[in-house]
């Protein structure tokens, strides 16, 4: 049962925070950091102890992730939860997570990359809204950090495209979907993927041969998917790799491809990815995304 209502998510200022390790395990250093770093900004940060387990490269077992993260979201204390890391296993979460819970305690879920299958599927599940943005364990040397500060607590509600490329020019209005392709296509088909008609799509990737991301985009257009969104930005790919055989095909080639009789406006470049930049989007947020102004305003009613 998908979700027919959104519910707006935001920080403020004295919130309380807290941090679990959905995927990968983390270092105790980085998010001891990271939490001086936090309430020095003015948020009270409780890092739950499955934040520091750790099963070979996993933060623990999917039991303990999913038993933390339902004590978060049961917790009428914590007001918003920031995943400690990204890496793998986030999608082991799934078959087990507790919408009715996460309906009931409504709070944004924060991360990107690997958390990319929660963030969507807590959304589609539940409307509440979550954002793709920059791990926990990341912030106390992340020099974006007041940027995303600004749009978690609403007082950034925009992103320039000013450095990005713009590949089919236009304006669409459509609920912001999306996240890291690899993570994101994995969940087409299912349940917890979000509806895509009339969204705009947003993805980045990091760290693959280019050929593969051709596969994935490739798959994505024969189950329709640019046939039903209103929109395309196409964030950095960072670290991209090519195999022993040169594959020929820039991203910016694959795109202008697939979407070349698309009525659509597409954008690549934006400044979110793995390398530097990582503005953040919220998820399920209806968003409006013009290239001649070259912004996606988030404030949309």
């Amino acid at each position: 049962m998908k979700a027919q209502n959104n519910i707006r998510s935001s920080l403020t200022s004295g919130n309380t925070i807290g941090v679990m390790a959905p995927s990968s395990f983390v270092e105790k250093l980085d998010i001891q950091k990271s939490k001086e770093t936090l309430e020095a900004q003015g948020f009270k940060i409780f890092v739950h102890p499955q934040t520091y387990a750790r099963d070979r490269q996993s933060a623990g077992t999917a039991q303990e992730k999913l038993d933390a993260l339902h004590d978060l979201y049961s917790n009428t204390n914590i007001d918003a939860i920031w995943a400690a890391g990204g890496g793998n296993r986030a999608l082991y979460l799934l078959n087990e997570l507790n919408y009715q819970l996460i309906a009931e305690n409504p709070k944004p879920l924060i991360g990107f990359s690997d958390v990319t299958v929660l963030l969507n599927a807590i959304y589609t599940h539940t409307g509440v809204e979550n954002f793709h943005a920059q791990v926990f364990k990341s912030l106390h040397n992340f020099e974006q950090l007041d940027q995303t500060l600004d749009v978690l607590t609403g007082l950034s509600q925009s992103m320039c495209l000013e450095r990005a490329d713009i590949i089919n020019h236009g304006a669409a209005d459509g609920k912001l979907i999306g996240g890291c392709l690899s993570l994101f296509q994995s969940l087409l088909g299912s349940e917890e993927c979000p509806d895509l008609n009339g969204a705009i799509l947003f993805l980045e990737d990091t760290g693959d041969e280019i050929s593969r991301f051709d596969r994935m985009l490739a798959h994505m257009q024969r189950l329709g998917v640019f046939e039903q969104i209103n929109g395309l930005i196409l964030g950095e790919f960072h670290d991209l790799k090519d195999g022993r055989r040169p594959f020929g095909f820039t991203l910016l080639d694959i795109i202008s491809e697939l979407t070349a009789d698309k009525n659509i406006p597409v954008v690549i470049n934006a400044p979110f990815g793995h390398g530097q930049n990582l503005t953040p989007l919220p998820v399920g947020r209806l968003s409006a995304l013009d290239t001649a102004t070259k912004t996606i305003d988030f404030s949309v009613k």
